[in-house]
């Protein structure tokens, strides 16, 4: 007896519209780890026996018919014909209409499947085994089954059930498989006479065809693929950008279909039937993409099934590449980066794509290993590396960790000798594998860039190699240089604090903790417990409560009383907010005194415990919230802001400074570890102000800020590039100085960190230092040689260690960090490069006459 597999649902592959669907490699795999094999269907037995729907696939919007049950089986018979007519492949299907078994006279079936209820009757039952279509007439079935919006998947299929017939306990067999077709989506109404917007009535079904051969090719257990679709669906100049059929800069851009310059759009033939978009609605100049997909003629479609199902000369007959993807390192092999081969003579019509790890997907850890079958013998191919532009994939989608790049028979990392365009010619033999590894470029010496994990790591130990931050809204977590990153003890019930700062030593971490174990109720009778500033312990995971000046009141329904911000490195100090309670026992707000004051700033030190930093001769009005954020190491100098606009300071715990009526600043939110410099963003620029000094003229030093049109660029609403034609005097002139967001500074507060600019303009990462003045990260990083950082850089630098050395941020808006170590940098001295300590040693270099970054690079 056999032994069937349910498989995961999970594994169906859906098709989206391009205006609205989600092969070279499989879809789903034995998950046997000690012999990962694709699942297959049994060829030696014959065509597989279809078994198609009762009932209309398609109906007008006043009910009446427009693709019938006869009607969808010719377009199912059409699209099993294609994959089984690859004549190096051995799957066959039934392709004759009138050989189809109907649902009703399935006796496990029996009635038309049209919604939730009967499509229980086809999903997870063998019935008779085989491949089985479903026509959605309405979409119930994909809304009431499957939990998805009809107007925005085409089509779900997957292999269903497999069986084990090796009799080593996992299942290697396809024996039923199932597709569902929405017929909702079907375009079955004619335009009215003149209305060109609307596209015309799908007669036959000839566009959503490509649906029903994308679908099935799942059913076979094909995955996506992405060779020529993004440059059909994707590449439009000033919207998705410009892509390529190879490594930008070294080939002309292809466009969209429809879209982009007339002279570069791609003919919709060249668009593989396996991409994970499809246009099944428009028709131009009589082409419609949509039927482009539906015929298996591209070689990479052709690739994937052949791959899966090989005839006996399929490998004798064609050439192969096989390599493997490594990082920098030339030994770490990496996953999920689309490698495509492309015919020199040939480049669109002969292309063919895979993932490097596609074969084992992620199942035994990072696996660079890639192979392209089906070439040409005799043909000349080039093969090169780009990311997956979207789209679902079994083998994880990942970030390229360098510079796209061509291989090459010189291939390294060395990003000089090995350039980005510099491509090899592999010639084609048939029977025969030709080997060609490539490895990331990127410097092994001199500044590192580095991505580390999803998520905002905020905070970093001095010596760079422990971070502190947060995934998801408040789920705090640690990264260490050695384990990587982790959760903290689930059973602690901890929340993220703002930054989750982290100690100099890196042993511990500013988080949010309940001590009391009571239970109170929300408005909405939801139970939770209050949670406070407290620490928690790296390697005991101890907890040290850091208070609150209430044990009751809610932050504006965050079931939090404090909240904290900011700490020294030696955990001793730290700073945040609080609520607290009225006189009368009630929470704050509208209190006699404190006017709408929600929080307000705290305080703790070691010595003292926790308390409340003084308010009296501030102005309330208005006034919904006052923060303690940054703190110097002997709990001397607190500085923070109130409602986003407001910079305050408290030395000695007196009263408290307006720094925004003495300087305008409206950021006050840093403070070296000695005390000596705290950063004021200002709408002229940023000041360092010395608190030993006082409060008048002589405490503040302005070191400026990026300039628009200067330090990066001034984008326009009004699509006028202003800094060209009016200059950056006049844009300063009428729009400023770019907003200052100040992020981190170091123990001497000769290093500062910043996001600098606003959604409205531009955004750009930059860094300050002594010395040096103001540097664009990403200046930074092309004239340092990190070629890695070309494509992502870091525009919102989040945290620095104490020495000023190392960084992490990323990306605005997404939660990713990229750990930057520029302990050394190189300089460019008497002509040569020279790695000299960040940034002390550098910074002497260049007031001596070098210059920041290596000679080779302008």
């Amino acid at each position: 007896m056999k032994t069937h597999f349910k498989l995961s649902a999970l594994a169906a592959c859906a098709l989206a519209l391009v205006t609205g669907a989600q092969a070279a490699g499989p879809l789903l795999l034995n998950n046997n780890p000690a012999n990962l094999q694709p699942l297959r269907w049994d060829t030696s037995q014959g065509a597989i026996k279809v078994y198609t729907d009762i009932g209309a696939f398609s109906r007008k919007n006043d009910g009446t018919v427009f693709l019938s049950e006869a009607q969808a089986n010719k377009i199912t018979a059409f699209g099993l014909k294609q994959w089984s007519s690859v004549a190096s492949s051995t799957w066959r299907a039934e392709t004759d209409p009138a050989k189809f078994t109907p649902f009703s006279q399935v006796p496990s079936i029996g009635v038309d499947v049209n919604d939730g209820a009967t499509a229980s009757l086809v999903y997870g039952h063998y019935n008779e085994g085989g491949f089985y279509v479903i026509y959605d007439v309405d979409g119930r079935v994909l809304e009431e089954f499957f939990g998805v919006p009809r107007d925005q998947v085409l089509g779900i299929a997957m292999p269903e059930i497999a069986e084990d017939r090796d009799g080593d306990g996992y299942p290697d067999t396809i024996v039923k498989a199932t597709a569902v077709m929405n017929g909702w989506m079907v375009d079955h109404e004619a335009p009215p006479a003149g209305q060109r917007s609307q596209p015309p009535a799908d007669v036959d079904g000839a566009r959503y065809a490509g649906i029903f051969t994308h679908e099935f090719g799942h059913a076979i257990n094909l995955s996506h693929s992405q060779t020529n679709g993004q440059l059909a669906y994707m590449s439009m100049p000033g919207y998705g950008g410009d892509l390529y059929p190879g490594v930008a800069g070294c080939v002309a851009p292809v466009h969209h279909w429809l879209k982009g310059p007339n002279a570069s759009h791609i003919d919709p033939k060249h668009i593989e039937t396996m991409f994970p978009f499809i246009d099944s609605h428009n028709v131009a100049k009589g082409r419609s993409a949509g039927y482009e997909m539906s015929t298996v003629d591209r070689a990479d479609d052709i690739a994937g099934i052949s791959n899966l199902y090989p005839s006996a000369d399929y490998f004798s007959k064609t050439g192969s590449i096989a390599g493997t993807l490594t990082l920098k390192d030339g030994r770490t092999g990496y996953s999920g980066i689309n490698i495509i081969a492309r015919n020199v003579k040939d480049p669109l019509g002969d292309a063919i794509s895979v993932m490097s790890g596609d074969q084992t997907q992620g199942q035994i850890g990072p696996d660079g290993r890639f192979r392209i079958n089906n070439l040409k013998a005799g043909e000349i191919y080039k093969i090169y590396t780009e990311e997956i532009s979207r789209g679902g994939y079994p083998t994880q989608p990942t970030m390229m960790m360098s510079q796209p790049e061509y291989w090459n028979e010189g291939e390294s990392n060395d990003p000089h000798a090995d350039t980005p365009c510099l491509a090899g010619a592999i010639k084609a033999e048939a029977g025969v594998t030709k080997t060609a590894n490539l490895i990331f470029n990127g410097h092994t010496d001199g500044v590192q860039y580095s991505f580390l994990t999803a998520g905002y790591l905020t905070s970093l130990s001095d010596d760079g190699q422990r971070a502190g931050g947060v995934v998801g809204q408040d789920t705090p977590f640690v990264w260490d240089a050695q384990t990587g990153p982790r959760l903290l003890p689930q059973e602690l019930d901890l929340l993220a604090s703002a930054l989750s700062t982290i100690t100099g030593d890196g042993r511990q971490m500013l988080v949010e903790a309940n001590f009391d174990g009571e239970t109170q109720w929300d408005p909405d009778g939801n139970p939770f417990t209050l949670k406070q500033m407290a620490l928690w312990n790296y390697q005991t995971h101890a907890l040290t409560p850091l208070g609150a000046l209430s044990n009751h009141c809610d932050s504006w329904g965050g079931h939090i009383s404090s909240v904290g911000w900011g700490m020294n490195r030696k955990g001793s100090a730290a700073v945040g907010f609080s609520t607290y309670e009225n006189a009368d026992g009630s929470c704050g707000e509208f209190n006699s005194q404190l006017g709408t004051l929600g929080v307000v700033p705290y305080l703790w030190t070691a010595d003292k415990g926790g308390r409340a930093l003084r308010l009296d001769g501030l102005n309330m009005d208005w006034m919904p919230w006052i923060r303690a954020a940054g703190v110097s190491a002997d709990g001397g100098v607190v500085v923070g802001q109130g409602n986003g606009e407001n910079a305050y300071a408290w030395i000695k715990e007196g009263a408290p400074i307006d720094l925004t009526a003495l300087t305008g600043a409206y950021v006050a939110d840093l403070v070296s570890n000695d005390g000596l410099r705290v950063p004021l963003a200002t709408e002229r620029g940023v000041l360092l102000w010395n608190p030993t000094q006082g409060t008048g003229p002589s405490a503040f030093r302005s070191i400026n800020a990026p300039k628009y049109c200067i330090d990066f660029p001034f984008p326009s609403w009004d699509g006028i590039d202003h800094c060209k034609v009016e200059g950056a005097a006049w844009v300063e002139a009428n729009y400023g100085v770019p907003e200052q967001q100040l992020n981190g500074i170091s123990d001497d507060g000769r290093v500062i960190i910043a996001r600098v600019g606003s959604f409205f303009t531009s955004i750009a990462g930059f860094m300050w230092a002594e010395d040096l003045g103001w540097i664009s990260l990403n200046d930074f990083f092309r004239k340092q040689g990190v070629v890695e950082a070309e494509k992502y850089g870091m525009e919102n630098p989040i945290a620095i260690n104490g020495p000023g050395n190392t960084l992490v941020g990323g990306v605005t808006g997404l939660q990713m960090t990229w750990h930057v170590d520029m302990k050394q940098v190189y300089v460019c001295e008497g002509g040569a490069n020279n790695l000299v300590a960040f940034p002390a040693q550098a910074a002497a270099k260049v007031k001596g006459g070098a210059r920041l970054g290596r000679c080779e690079i302008n």
